[in-house]
């Protein structure tokens, strides 16, 4: 009975690990995806959602943007380790990480670098 169990718990994981979108490439296309998790998460479409989902426990639940706007972090470190990111062909400078994640909740824009 327990082996049965444990082919049946083996057998269901397996297959939902199956069904994630784990792929590596993702399209540039962009049709946002705003999710909750932790605070609010942008993506830039749904394949870049289902690529962070695929291993993540919990899950992100996707969300509006204006739900998940009340959920931006607004608190970032004082350290000046400079980013970039280029957004329709503009590129723009952050401070840091954080920086560049605080912008793009504020305003949807997905970077690809």
């Amino acid at each position: 009975m327990k082996l049965m169990l444990a082919v049946c718990l083996g057998l269901c994981l397996a297959l939902g690990h199956v069904n994630a979108n784990c792929s590596d490439v993702c399209s540039d296309t962009e049709d946002v995806v705003w999710a909750m998790g932790a605070g609010c998460q942008v993506f830039r479409n749904k394949c870049y959602f289902d690529k962070a989902n695929c291993t993540r426990r919990p899950a992100l639940t996707v969300s509006t943007k204006e739900e998940c706007q009340k959920h931006c972090s607004t608190a970032c470190p004082q350290i000046y380790a400079p980013v970039k990111g280029t957004y329709r062909g503009e590129v723009k400078f952050f401070g840091n990480a954080c920086e560049k994640l605080e912008y793009t909740c504020a305003t949807g824009e997905t970077f690809l670098d």
